[in-house]
């Protein structure tokens, strides 16, 4: 068999394992629902934790696609950015892992320092575990499945641990946050960069799925850079941006910029580049509990054109980029005259917080250029690609392969089929479509704009000083 790779994409509402060849060739994939999240109380978001199990099963029916007895040359994992999971001394998951838009911590009873809570959510997150329901370690979802996959405690890569406050720069835990935290380093994983050697296979897992004993494991990164591999914007000045359950935006800069204020923050890539960008709550999760034909939807909001009414797109209140407020969401402007203008309204907003997004790193010195790669499910919707083209006044680029777990393994293709992450992605991703702005959209959409970022300043949500203030990167 030609040489290949394995990536788990542990998402929120399933896993999925892509097996894929040097060239980009996907020779099997298969999935497997989680539980749905558990989000009965306000601000609350946590998920009962068999992410190891699932990978396992998933991991076995790949195998098995491709004949079983075959030989990866590696196996990596990349995850929902922010998830934490409470585990015994080897990684293993003693209880529900709280998820990315988890905010318990942020409630002024918890007992979490709110300082966490704006430089290092996902740490504040192990915060309230420590207090609330304590454990011997904590780790992300995807240290959980490599470490099923490795039999021990395996390290965790900077780009996955960077909301729970690593330090890419220095490939350590600041010994500050930890202190704010309550815990000691010893009680999270050790720190290492993406797509370093996590271990091998073990013979338990080896076992279960069906892949060789001693087979490499590689470190990954979060789904949202996963998803900007799987989009091939990696040299500078090349933007991204993944729609999904929400949206991750991502430019690639000379140097770090952060800026909390704003949800800003910057991964270290595993070529030394600088990806800056953040993670917003708006995105297709809006759509969650909406009912009937979403193609149909966004076909009759397209003809229907841009929305007069104004909508923040987010699935319940709060935002953490491009701007942080547990306020945001719901009507801004006026109320939809029928149910394909609230569609539509739901689409523009979501292209408005894109253009703001990319608006806010431009201005903290992370400044992209030409058109924006994407992927993620809200790339399968021409009409708001269009949508969203007409809004940045810049084409959109779909990938032929358009998701974070191709990426994943296009990372791990990197460090074993390939010289290097450059090489990768030239020989594995390819573009299928180009989509590209309406002239005819774009004047009402712009005024639009315009009209949204003043609803949000008048909010509060966004100041005019965090939005307008001079760039400030960090150097590193």
């Amino acid at each position: 068999m030609t040489p290949f790779v394995l990536a788990v994409d542990v998402a929120t509402a399933d896993v999925r394992v892509l097996a894929v060849d040097a060239g980009g060739r996907v020779l099997a994939s298969a999935s497997s629902p989680l539980p749905a999240p558990r989000r009965d109380r306000p601000g609350w978001s946590e998920q009962r934790s068999v992410h190891a199990d699932t990978a396992e099963r998933v991991l076995a029916v790949v195998t098995a696609q491709l004949g079983g007895a075959v030989r990866p040359e590696a196996v990596t994992v990349t995850a929902t950015s922010g998830t934490v999971v409470p585990c015994s001394g080897r990684l293993a998951a003693t209880g529900p892992a709280l998820l990315y838009d988890d905010r318990r911590a942020e409630d002024p009873g918890s007992g979490v320092d709110t300082s966490l809570t704006l430089t290092a959510p996902a740490l504040a997150r192990v915060a309230w575990l420590q207090l609330h329901r304590p454990a011997e370690r904590y780790a992300h979802a995807g240290d959980v499945v490599l470490a099923r996959l490795a039999g021990c405690a395996v390290p965790t890569d900077t780009s996955t641990a960077l909301k729970t406050g690593a330090d890419p720069g220095t490939v350590s835990w600041p010994a500050h946050l930890l202190a704010a935290a309550g815990i000691v380093a010893a009680q999270l994983p050790e720190l290492a960069l993406p797509t370093r050697r996590a271990g091998t296979v073990g013979r338990s897992a080896a076992a279960a799925t069906g892949i060789p004993e001693g087979t490499p494991l590689l470190l990954g990164m979060t789904d949202g850079c996963a998803g900007q591999v799987a989009a091939g914007a990696v040299l500078q000045g090349q933007r991204a941006s993944v729609l999904g359950t929400t949206l991750v935006l991502k430019t690639v800069a000379p140097r770090p910029v952060t800026d909390p204020a704003l949800g800003v923050y910057s991964h270290l890539s595993p070529d030394g580049a600088w990806w800056t960008g953040g993670a917003s709550n708006a995105g297709a999760g809006v759509f969650r509990t909406t009912k009937g034909d979403l193609p149909a939807r966004d076909e009759a909001a397209g003809r229907r054109g841009p929305a007069a009414a104004l909508r923040y797109p987010v699935p319940q209140p709060g935002e953490r980029f491009p701007f942080v407020s547990a306020a945001a969401g719901g009507p801004l402007r006026g109320e939809p005259r029928d149910a394909a203008e609230a569609h539509r309204a739901f689409l523009d907003g979501v292209a408005y917080v894109e253009r703001l997004g990319f608006d806010v790193l431009a201005r903290r010195g992370a400044q992209g250029r030409g058109p924006v790669r994407t992927v993620g499910g809200g790339a399968n919707s021409t009409v708001w690609l269009r949508i969203r083209a007409s809004v940045l006044g810049e084409s959109m680029e779909v990938p032929a392969q358009p998701s974070s777990g191709f990426g994943a393994a296009v990372l791990a293709a990197s460090a074993s089929l390939h010289d290097g992450l450059g090489a990768a992605v030239d020989a594995m991703v390819r573009l299928a479509r180009i989509v590209g702005p309406d002239p005819d959209q774009q004047p009402a959409l712009a005024s639009g704009y315009q009209s949204f970022v003043s609803a949000l300043e008048q909010r509060g949500w966004l100041t005019t000083e965090l939005f307008s203030r001079t760039p400030h990167p960090i150097e590193g």
